[in-house]
């Protein structure tokens, strides 16, 4: 289908109401597309339909069966209907499966599948899903709704329920006037009947032994069958390359599965990520882009990059300016599809942390576990912000049920991180990249300290709030009242823990 932005007011209990009063739930769901109206193309904002205590709406950015797969989508009776934000990367196999159970289709798209899928199979058919994506259905002859999430929290879905009115939205800020709390649809969850149901934990999978050779080759194939499903795509895809392994690997192969695959490099000149990623490019002839950072820009562009991403925490907010002006140069260059490593370091040990750690596999658990409201918001609003879809194969739901079970001799060798990807590629990537240590964005791009050294100035602000939370650096401050100042409720907690996301005596120690 593609990355959309979806809202939704469900009240089940209506079963009757005037024409006035499903035009009025018509329009405030269009009210909160319009919040977010850079998740679509301009042509497919504010496609919404209403009916009796229900009203759904999507802005859509249109990337399979673009012509007809418009939202919300029906079943042909017209009794389930459904907004989607995503994409399924299975769907082709899913629709052969349910033709052959005599379900009729009326598109190509993969957001009709999940109409026909809940027919066949009921709400459990989420655990049959391979993709990153969130969705809203309803359905009118049972009065139920069904609203879900991948099982790692990819794509974002947010709701408030207020006087037993459910209201959904990909983005917090269309939620924000309700006056009431701003819940999160958690990853690998589906609410069902008012209850969470989980269909998928990463917790549960147990580690096994497995020959080194075998654990090679089997993530070198997942890896190729996960890039491979994110391509299918008769658009040009970019990717996201730092010239490290992550974003490497994901290049090699995303060129071998799709014709138009072009490198995309950020950073100030001279970077060590420009640099690695230039040679690389040239041996190999790929397509490259290297867009120059531009410090007046980074700044000025804070408090629009605070709002649009909802993220408070400094290092999050810092790598969001930069990713926000790296998705922008892909707009200008017409990509609407891109591709990034995002997630490996998470799942496969590769910060310095998880040396200095004594229990490394819970360090993993949580870091995994944070990144849907971490890394993957941040990859999601900055690219979202500029209406791209970008897909992260690490991510994939084989591929990381894989990773995220071997066993951490696999990852962590002689004092090399990820050593499972390292080994997976070494034929195919030169040595310069498939040996190069980890390099933090800031360090790679030359961006250093230079958002946090601005950020060092002092704010008016509630000196409790930033207390009450454990923010105490006058950067974490700075960040958190651009966040309050753009409308968003005080956190309940924080996203990032000394220890955990950062060495515990300083914040940036790893920022030289």
């Amino acid at each position: 289908m593609g990355v959309c932005g979806i809202a939704a007011i469900i009240e089940p209990d209506a079963v009757a109401e005037s024409a006035e009063g499903t035009g009025d739930r018509e329009q405030r769901v269009m009210a909160m597309l319009d919040k977010i109206r850079h998740r679509g193309d301009p042509d497919h904002y504010g496609e919404c339909w209403a009916d009796a205590g229900v009203a759904l709406g999507a802005n859509r950015l249109a990337i399979v069966d673009r012509p007809r797969a418009r939202q919300p989508q029906a079943d042909g009776d017209d009794n389930v209907r459904v907004i989607f934000n995503g994409e399924l990367y299975d769907y082709l196999v899913l629709r052969g499966d349910l033709e052959k159970r005599g379900h009729r289709f009326q598109t190509s798209s993969d957001t009709e599948v999940l109409v026909h899928a809940y027919l066949e199979w009921g709400p459990d058919f989420v655990s049959r899903l391979d993709g990153m994506f969130a969705f809203v259905l309803f359905d009118r002859r049972r009065r139920v709704f069904l609203a879900a999430r991948d099982h790692v929290g990819i794509k974002p879905l947010y709701y408030v329920v207020k006087n037993g009115i459910h209201h959904f939205s990909s983005e917090q800020k269309s939620l924000l006037g309700l006056d009431a709390e701003i819940r999160t649809v958690a990853p690998g969850t589906y609410l069902w009947q008012g209850a969470v149901v989980r269909y998928f934990d990463l917790d549960a999978l147990t580690s096994a032994t497995v020959p080194d050779v075998e654990a090679v080759m089997m993530y070198r194939t997942l890896f190729h069958d996960a890039v491979r499903k994110q391509v299918q795509t008769d658009l040009p895809v970019a990717v996201m390359f730092s010239g490290g392994i992550d974003s490497a690997a994901v290049l090699h192969v995303a060129r071998q599965h799709h014709r138009a695959v072009t490198a995309i490099t950020v950073g100030f000149a001279g970077a060590a990520d420009i640099i690695v990623a230039e040679r690389y490019c040239a041996e190999f002839g790929v397509p490259h882009i290297v867009a120059e950072l531009d410090r007046a820009a980074l700044i000025e562009n804070i408090p629009d990059v605070v709002y649009g991403s909802e993220l408070f925490e400094a290092i999050d907010v810092a790598d969001a300016c930069f990713g926000y002006f790296a998705y922008r140069q892909a707009k200008q260059h017409g990509f609407k599809v891109m591709l990034c490593g995002e997630g490996s370091d998470e799942v496969l040990a590769g910060y310095d942390l998880f040396r200095a750690c004594d229990d490394p596999v819970e360090l993993m658990r949580y870091r995994v576990g944070n990144l849907h409201r971490t890394d993957l918001q941040r990859v999601d609003r900055s690219s979202m912000l500029n209406s791209i879809e970008t897909r992260v194969p690490f991510m994939d739901r084989p591929l990381l049920e894989f990773s995220y079970a071997l066993p951490m001799d696999l990852k962590l060798r002689n004092g090399a991180e990820k050593w499972v990807l390292r080994e997976a590629f070494r034929g195919d990537l030169p040595p310069y990249i498939a040996d190069r240590p980890k390099m933090r964005l800031p360090d790679g791009s030359g961006l250093k300290n230079f958002l946090i050294d601005y950020a060092r100035r002092p704010v008016s602000i509630d000196e409790e709030i930033p207390r009450a939370l454990g923010i105490e650096t006058q950067e974490g401050i700075f960040f958190l009242y651009q966040y309050l100042k753009a409308g968003y409720p005080v956190p309940r907690e924080r996203f990032k823990r000394p220890g955990f996301d950062y060495p515990a005596n300083s914040y940036f120690e790893f920022v030289s």
